[in-house]
């Protein structure tokens, strides 16, 4: 594979030149055009010349001037008129009596202008013939004249238009480019991520990002020496803790077997106290170590294989052992629902392992001769577990660190051989499928709520 050299490929400032260079280029090519547009707009007389009105009032003065009378089919194209006596009374025309003063005062004045109005005036006979109009390229349809912008207005807006356009299409392919070039510093950091150092990044073509990769090459290879001796270590712990965890399950079941013995001797009161006290602390152990392996053989469970899993008979089970645990304190247990699929992919042991954790946790905090409920909701393509216990609930800081390994959280809540280890090795297993666990209270019961969200498959 192509290594990164040091100092090879375009600077990024050339990378935004030619970003700069196409953008005026582009806009060159609209401008040219946008001209030959009007230019051929102008030969095919779909839009006339700014000095039309006055050409064609030119060559109509004198047919004005001779006429009996002044009539509408004399008047030009885009020339609006009025019909004055010389005593300066309107006497008709399209422009109002207004207008038409004002034009006659001009006229008093010897002007011919007025604002962007021109005006000419033909002396007949008995009257004059003011005519108005405009020096400003017009369309010749009438249509066109009434719904559009003026053709200078309109070429202005179609330039600007054309300019964002263009602006924006540049810079989409230009960003997707240097994407691109940034890919292999993007995959790189996604493979650091996923604790996977076995990568090199290829040249981009691009000087400075190159320079970063490079950079990033050494401190991957410091960062890999780092991480192997941290995850060696990580790793030896684990087994330690597992193997540590394995050798007092001999010495603690022969503790437990010579105290249950010795619990069928004859013995006084403070004996049996005593060896009642040993009998206890040993089976708390004993839970204790269970459930250090289980955290062990979870963490070292990587990748491990999910199978097809038919629902109903998944919690069949699960109803089976809840009625079990719920005997001790005569609890009613209910199981709830709704629109299951028949089957879900997931690593039975480990998800059953989970859901057990729950019920046992829920049971746990659950009064006597209540009710503990699991629920069980399909939704498209993921399903709901919820736990439900009929306890006091979760206090605000049990919601959010009840997970965490060894929280212990408010004694009210929590008995005096809980070790803080339930919820976190459930989570953990929902996290390696993929789904998420979150704790509430029920709005109605105020009991604790325990939900697991996964995909089917």
């Amino acid at each position: 594979m192509e290594m990164i050299k040091p100092r090879k490929g375009t600077h990024l400032h050339t990378f935004f030149l030619r970003y700069l260079f196409f953008l005026c280029l582009s806009i060159i090519l609209l401008g040219a055009l946008l001209i030959g547009l009007f230019m051929f707009a102008f030969s095919a007389t779909i839009i006339l010349p700014a000095n039309y009105a006055e050409t064609q009032i030119t060559l109509a003065k004198d047919r004005i001037a001779t006429s009996s009378e002044v009539t509408d089919d004399m008047i030009p194209d885009l020339v609006d008129y009025a019909v004055i006596s010389n005593k300066g009374e309107f006497l008709s025309g399209t422009l109002t009596e207004k207008e038409a003063s004002h034009a006659w005062r001009l006229k008093e004045k010897g002007e011919t202008k007025s604002n962007v109005r021109f005006y000419a005036f033909v002396e007949r006979e008995q009257e004059v013939c003011i005519l108005r109009y405009g020096l400003a390229p017009e369309y010749r349809s009438p249509v066109m004249r009434k719904y559009l912008p003026n053709p200078q207005l309109t070429a202005l807006l179609l330039f600007i238009i054309g300019v964002i356009v263009q602006a924006t299409v540049l810079a989409v392919h230009f960003g997707r480019r240097l994407k691109r070039k940034m890919l292999g510093l993007q995959e790189a950091i996604e493979k650091i991520q996923h604790q996977n150092l076995d990568f090199h990044i290829k040249p981009s073509g691009i000087r400075e990002i190159d320079d970063i990769a490079l950079s990033f090459e050494q401190m991957k290879e410091a960062l890999n020496t780092s991480l192997t001796q941290q995850w060696q270590a990580e790793r030896a712990r684990r087994e330690q803790i597992s193997a540590l965890a394995h050798d007092l399950k001999t010495p603690l079941t022969i503790i437990r077997g010579n105290a249950e013995l010795l619990l069928d001797t004859v013995q006084d009161e403070v004996q049996k106290e005593y060896n009642t006290y040993i009998l206890k602390n040993t089976l708390e152990i004993e839970k204790f170590t269970k459930q250090l392996m289980d955290i062990s053989n979870m963490e070292q469970s990587v990748g491990g294989v999910k199978t097809t899993v038919e629902l109903a008979s998944f919690i069949q089970q699960l109803e089976q052992q809840m009625k079990a645990l719920a005997l001790e304190k005569n609890l009613e247990v209910s199981v709830e629902k709704d629109k299951l699929p028949d089957a879900f992919m997931i690593e039975e042991e480990l998800f059953y392992r989970a859901l057990l954790n729950l019920i046992v946790n829920a049971i746990e905090h659950t009064p006597h001769n209540s009710k503990v409920t699991l629920s069980v909701q399909g939704e498209a393509d993921i399903i709901h577990f919820t736990v439900m216990d009929s306890g006091a609930g979760f206090s605000s800081q049990d919601l959010k660190r009840a997970t965490k390994q060894f929280y212990q959280g408010d004694p009210s809540r929590n008995a005096a051989n809980h070790h803080g280890m339930g919820l976190y090795i459930a989570e953990s297993i929902i996290q390696k499928h993929g789904g998420t666990l979150t704790l509430a209270n029920d709005s109605i019961t105020g009991g604790g709520k325990v939900i697991i969200t996964i995909a089917t498959s």
